[in-house]
Parts: structure tokens; sequence; C-alpha cells
């Protein structure tokens, strides 16, 4: 019996859909960042009591406290930068409002998307806050009336800005 060893190149792997026993093809190997991200995340996360901590070099460190170590296998939790951190707290926030004061008239249902009526927004428009209507387009910070969106945004602003990144 004789035996035939293929070297791959490096960069590539047998393409065995397409290659024979006669023919064997190569195509290249396609590493997402994402595959081996663990080794290089970096930036910020949500950890309990909602204090936005920093993540650096398997580090994280609470602005004004202590470094404390970690061993996260995968960090798919930390954001880029501390702003989006932010708006995803903020975002965790106005859902528990939205839940659990009924002046705001809840959510907007999947199946409400999928109906053509109005739907009051607020939205970010060059770096302010903007506020419109929506029939079929996706908001998170949507209301069924616009006495519901003008009272949670005066309420809330401060999250509403959080949310929307706006300085």
């Amino acid at each position: 019996m004789k035996e035939l060893k293929i070297n791959v190149p490096e960069g590539y792997e047998i393409d065995k859909e397409n290659s024979t026993f006669e023919c064997i093809k190569f195509k290249p190997v396609v590493k997402r960042w994402r595959d081996d991200a663990g080794k290089h995340i970096s930036g910020y996360y949500i950890a309990q009591n909602s204090y936005i901590l920093s993540f650096y070099n398997n580090t994280t460190k609470p602005k004004d406290c202590c470094i404390f170590n970690i061993n996260i296998p995968k960090n798919y939790n930390v954001f880029a930068t501390e702003k989006q951190a932010k708006s995803a707290l903020a975002m965790a926030r106005i859902s528990q409002i939205m839940a659990n004061d009924e002046r705001f008239g809840g959510s907007i249902t999947d199946e409400e998307w999928d109906t053509d009526f109005k739907k009051e927004i607020i939205c970010k428009y060059n770096n302010r806050i903007d506020k419109g209507n929506s029939i079929f387009t996706y908001y998170f910070l949507a209301f069924h009336s616009t006495a519901q969106r003008d009272l949670f945004l005066e309420e809330n602003e401060d999250l509403v800005k959080d949310y929307l990144m706006i300085d």
C-alpha cells in the first residue's frame, strides 16, 4: 500500500466539497476575528449592581476602585467603549420603566410593529434627541401616543441621552 502525504499550504485547508481523489483543491482558511477574540478583548462591561467596569488584559477596574483579576473564557459582554456600555445599561433601565410604568403604554409588541398604526418615537439626529413617528421601521424608543413619548422624554432625558450616546 502506498501513501501520499499532502502538505497543505499555510493559511489554506483542503476544499473537501470540490476535491476528488485525483485533484486536491485548497481554499483559504476563513478566520473570523471573533474566533479568538478572547485574546484581544478590552473595553467596558456592566457588572453587578450596574457598575461599569473597564476590562484590559484579563483585569477589571471599576472607576476609582482597586484592580482585581477575573478569568472569563469568552468575553462577549465587553463593549469596546464606555459610552456603549452606558448605552446598554440605559437600554436595560428603559426596558424596565416601559414594562412597569403604565403611564408610558408598555413596549410596542412585535405584532404591533407588523401593523400600519403610527408609533411615536425618540431617536438621534445630528447628535441630538429628535422626536418623530414610524410605521414599520423598528425603534427601541417607541410609544403608542405623542403624550406618552413626550412624558417619557421629560422624565427620563438623561437615560435617553445615555441610550442614544449623546453627550
